[in-house]
């Protein structure tokens, strides 16, 4: 008997460390906010990659009337580490994130990004009750609401890529529609795989942001989580649909 309890309890261990092994990295997601007139969005992912085990931390803001990035972001910064010194991933990452926050400060500061906006709506990863591809959120705590409520949906398809499928990843890409107002929206819709992407394999609404700026069109940001085809597993990324209402 003791000697299957051993053996069982090896086998935990041993599986157990084949799968954080395996795993990817999930980054980290900042909110950076939203401009005073609503017109720019700024957002931080960061983490450590796996495989190489160096941190890295990119920052990208975005013109919300037009969906598209603001040059010269995204700023990313990825720091490769010799570690026979020692390896403080906290401490590194920590520095990683301080140099890349410095290189952005100039653009965030002159386009007046200080954030601004709230979260009202939230599936991270780790939620496993909620639907990853449908959110119904009121765009202000306000109690009772005063706004109609909007319905986010997304839709994964598939999209392949030759040099992703030579790995083994059956690459997909997305559609995004809002309901608001009785009106219907397509607010993305995939025809290629940007190379920025990798090479995706799944995707989820994180997070919806808005923001009714002052003697303005009020705006949303939808987070979207993406999975990532990864060294040791898929990798999370972040992607950002934004408009006005």
């Amino acid at each position: 008997m003791r000697f299957y309890q051993l053996l069982v309890a090896f086998f935990v261990f041993i599986t157990g460390s084949m799968s954080a092994a395996i795993a990817g990295d999930q980054a980290r997601l900042d909110i950076l906010g939203y401009s005073e007139d609503g017109r720019y969005f700024a957002f931080e992912q960061s983490g450590i990659q796996d495989g190489s085990g160096f941190p890295y931390s990119e920052i990208f803001v975005i013109d919300v009337h037009e969906d598209k990035w603001v040059s010269p972001s995204p700023f990313r910064r990825r720091d490769e580490i010799d570690d026979s010194n020692g390896f403080n991933p906290v401490a590194l990452l920590k520095a990683a994130r301080a140099a890349n926050r410095a290189a952005a400060a100039p653009l965030l500061k002159s386009l007046g990004i200080d954030g601004h906006g709230l979260t009202v709506g939230s599936n991270p990863i780790t939620e496993i009750s909620a639907n990853p591809f449908n959110m119904k959120v009121n765009l202000r705590p306000v109690v009772p609401p005063i706004d109609e409520s909007m319905e986010i949906q997304l839709m994964e398809f598939p999209l392949p890529d030759d040099t992703c499928a030579s790995y083994g990843a059956a690459t997909k890409g997305f559609q995004l529609n809002t309901i608001y107002g009785g009106e219907a929206r397509v607010r993305h819709l995939d025809k290629s795989l940007p190379k920025s992407r990798g090479c995706p394999i799944g995707y989820r609404i994180d997070k919806v942001v808005s923001f009714f700026p002052e003697d303005k069109p009020p705006v949303i940001t939808v987070i979207v989580h993406m999975a990532a085809h990864g060294f040791e597993g898929p990798d999370g990324r972040f992607l950002a649909i934004s408009g006005r209402l």
